[in-house]
């Protein structure tokens, strides 16, 4: 209550503007959308905010052309998940018109001809809320089509973008006004953005960044020769010990699969030799 129902509560919101949302989702999308305008200078942001705004119309322009249904997709989300919640409704009929919706046990007053419902679902949003299609459900009267605002009309959607910013042309063919250019003002030094800090560098205890080796470090070298700890076979002194093969190396992939071709064609004089054969 500090801080004014009215400027953000549902409860004060007028039917006039068929809105119901309650958050700054525009603001924030349109302040992500200028961010490197708003560094420019005042006239070349003012251009380039201009420009977006006119390939932005370009595209809503060619989305809303491609659409085929009658009314926009949000339409039926909304009315998909209100008519989950109207089979818990029971409708009682009053005057031409008007009918008493009871959802559980709260009852709400409902006017098919001014579209109105006591819920403020319907006259917030423009679509018709639980109340009205449980009236649309059990009177074949009225159809949902002709409930709806016409603000979700595809057509009225194609209307809005059907016209565009008009272009312009640069500031070289615009007249020298005469007066002193607008600068920037100085920036102290100590005012700056600092940059920003390299990523954390990572002991040789903790796992080990993405694209680095693995170091040795803490590991104990035991010789392949002899087995014992503390030097490799290149260094190894202890006489009498026979040397151990290395294990042979994993065949690549493509060798496999040569190897794999030959086992099964098998050789014959009438067959080429596999030798000669690539894989890509």
């Amino acid at each position: 209550m500090k801080r004014n129902p009215e400027t953000f509560s549902r409860a004060y919101f007028k039917t006039t503007s068929t809105c119901e949302d309650a958050l700054n989702n525009f603001s924030e999308s349109y302040n992500s959308a200028i961010e490197k305008a708003r560094a420019l200078p005042l006239v070349e942001m003012l251009e380039t905010i201009r420009r977006q705004a006119m390939l932005r119309i370009d595209v809503r322009k060619k989305e809303s052309l491609k659409h085929k249904g009658k009314f926009s997709l949000k339409v039926g989300k909304v009315i998909a998940i209100e008519e989950l919640h109207r089979k818990y409704c029971r409708i009682y009929p009053g005057p031409t018109g008007q009918f008493e919706v009871k959802e559980k046990s709260v009852s709400y007053k409902v006017n098919m001809k001014s579209h109105t419902c006591a819920c403020r679902r319907w006259d917030l949003s423009g679509i018709p809320c639980r109340h009205a299609l449980r009236v649309v459900q059990d009177k074949k009267t009225y159809m949902t089509e002709d409930l709806i605002s016409h603000w979700y009309l595809t057509s009225t959607r194609q209307a809005q973008y059907s016209d565009n910013i008009k272009p312009m042309n640069g500031m070289k063919f615009w007249n020298a006004s005469g007066e002193e250019t607008i600068e920037p003002p100085a920036r102290d030094k100590s005012k700056r953005r600092k940059k920003n800090h390299a990523k954390r560098m990572k002991s040789v205890h903790e796992s080990p960044m993405k694209g680095k080796k693995v170091t040795q470090h803490s590991r104990t070298m035991h010789c392949s020769r002899c087995g014992l700890a503390g030097h490799n076979s290149l260094g190894c002194s202890n006489g009498g010990v026979p040397l151990k093969p290395r294990p042979p190396k994993k065949k690549a992939k493509t060798q496999q699969m040569v190897d794999s071709v030959s086992l099964d064609v098998g050789e014959g004089p009438s067959q080429p030799s596999l030798s000669s054969v690539t894989f890509d």
